[in-house]
């Protein structure tokens, strides 16, 4: 096979859910010409050390799912883990290595369905549900049930854990690579476009088809399928599915399932020798009405950020993975005696990572700019050096941060501080308007830095000043963090 596309994955890991759209497309797109290797990473061996490693509780790692769903674009039930009662993911995976013992295209089989069963269902974490899933895949249930405890099971296993560890790969990557031993490995990306341009890289002039037949593919996978998988492989828009999916059982073709909200469809086994004009109509996709998926983070990040900082500012009681209000404030180095100057409904919700004004750029009667002024208490505090005859605008890309940084400032009464709507991208103020730009950690969360670098530049007056607190990582942000866009 001149590709090989290893996924290090787990079957309760919702980035492999996440993933599964992509490597269908690439399936179809390449045909036998790919062959898609899944090796076992091993999520968490309990789950209870991985929520404490990670800083989240239930709620938090609800929130964590959702967040997630928001950049992948595949739901799962944010609940799923607590519903399933799962303890550790080790036994799902070693179920899988035990599948492949009897067969690697059943065992591909099995590990879709267990993402099924899990993420959607919310079936019991129990060596009865994996051998019953088993089962209904065609595996040898009496067979699987004892090979899943066996020590070639757990060699075969643990082999998977340290190659995913000798690759630096994290749950939401692809490894692709060719005969020649070239390879590339790319994540944190939910559209297929990306994956395929690495494919084409690797293997020039490899034979493509776009999949153009909905009622085909649902009929050769017979998979719990929802829209977004659909709009994923066909290149088609999610509601478009939606509506071919849902004109497709109104027909008699297919199965709707429900699973609180997430719906998802199912080949229904119904055969015609000649199907309708309308149903292959609607079934068949054709190439101009395919559209090039959007492989920009922008979007997908900056939903991700407002829908924490709105926790952040709705929520300020909740526990979080980094530090928050005046705990995190007295940390970081803001003056006791300033703070008291500040309403606590200013303070709660502060979540910068350091103390920017140590550098003392702010003057009195000068114009600045706070960057991410969320709750506002650097826009008060840069108030505060500034005087009355100076001027404070903060820029804020979450609603509720902003409404709350009004009102703080109407509480304390400020008259020369103006909070705006808007991103370091493009900050809507005139060229060379303020003498300091101030921001405590935020740049870190803006996926274009150039761009927001040269608009910092831009409204700068000449001579002005540039104060931030923020935090580098120095290791490479997939590796590290996954996709865990609190992070």
């Amino acid at each position: 096979v001149p590709i090989e596309i290893v996924h290090f994955a787990d079957p309760w890991c919702w980035w492999s859910w996440g993933l599964e759209p992509i490597l269908q497309r690439l399936r179809e797109v390449y045909g036998d010409n790919v062959k898609v290797t899944y090796k076992m990473g091993g999520e968490f061996e309990t789950l209870a050390e991985w929520m404490r490693e990670n800083g989240v509780d239930e709620r938090g790692t609800a929130d964590w799912i959702l967040e997630s769903v928001a950049l992948m674009n595949m739901p799962v039930r944010p609940d799923y883990y607590f519903r399933s009662k799962v303890e550790s993911s080790f036994p799902a995976c070693r179920a899988f290595k035990a599948a492949e013992l009897q067969s690697r295209e059943l065992a591909a089989k099995y590990f879709r369905r267990m993402m099924e069963a899990f993420g959607l269902e919310c079936l019991p974490a129990t060596d009865e549900t994996l051998v019953k899933l088993g089962a209904e895949v065609g595996l040898d249930k009496e067979r699987l049930r004892k090979d899943i405890h066996s020590d070639a099971v757990e060699d075969a296993f643990e082999r998977d854990r340290e190659e995913m560890a000798r690759a630096h790969a994290n749950f939401d990557a692809l490894l692709i690579r060719n005969r020649q031993g070239q390879a590339e490995m790319k994540g944190a990306t939910f559209t297929s476009k990306p994956f395929e341009d690495i494919v084409d890289k690797l293997a020039p002039g490899l034979p493509k088809r776009s999949p153009a037949d909905i009622l085909e593919y649902l009929e050769h996978h017979r998979d719990v399928t929802t829209a977004n998988e659909i709009a994923s492989v066909f290149r088609i828009g999610v509601e478009d599915a939606e509506i071919r999916l849902s004109q497709l059982e109104r027909a008699g073709f297919l199965t709707h399932h429900d699973f609180e909200g997430i719906e998802a469809w199912q080949w229904k086994g119904t055969k015609a020798d000649k199907l309708p004009l309308e149903i292959v109509k609607i079934s068949h996709v054709p190439p101009e009405v395919q559209v090039e998926t959007v492989s920009d983070l922008k979007p997908i990040i900056t939903k991700a950020v407002q829908s924490l900082y709105t926790e952040v500012a709705t929520r300020p009681d909740k526990g979080y993975h980094f530090p928050l209000g005046l705990e995190a404030l007295r940390y970081v180095g803001y003056p006791e005696e300033d703070l008291r100057k500040l309403p606590p409904t200013a303070t709660e919700s502060f979540a910068g990572v350091g103390y920017p004004h140590a550098a003392n750029a702010i003057r009195p009667g000068e114009t600045v700019l706070d960057i991410g002024s969320g709750s506002g208490t650097d826009v008060l505090f840069a108030s505060l050096k500034t005087g009355p005859s100076g001027k404070v605008y903060g820029l804020d890309i979450t609603p509720a941060m902003i409404a709350k940084a009004r009102r703080n400032i109407e509480r304390i009464g400020a008259k020369n501080i103006e909070i705006l709507a808007g991103d370091a991208t493009d900050i809507p103020l005139p060229d060379s308007s303020v003498d300091v730009v101030t921001s405590n950690g935020v740049l870190n969360l803006v996926p274009d830095k150039v761009a927001a670098f040269a608009e910092i530049h831009r409204v700068l007056r000449p001579g002005g000043r540039l104060q931030l607190a923020d935090i580098v990582v120095q290791e490479d942000v997939g590796t590290v963090c996954g996709l865990n866009p609190q992070l």
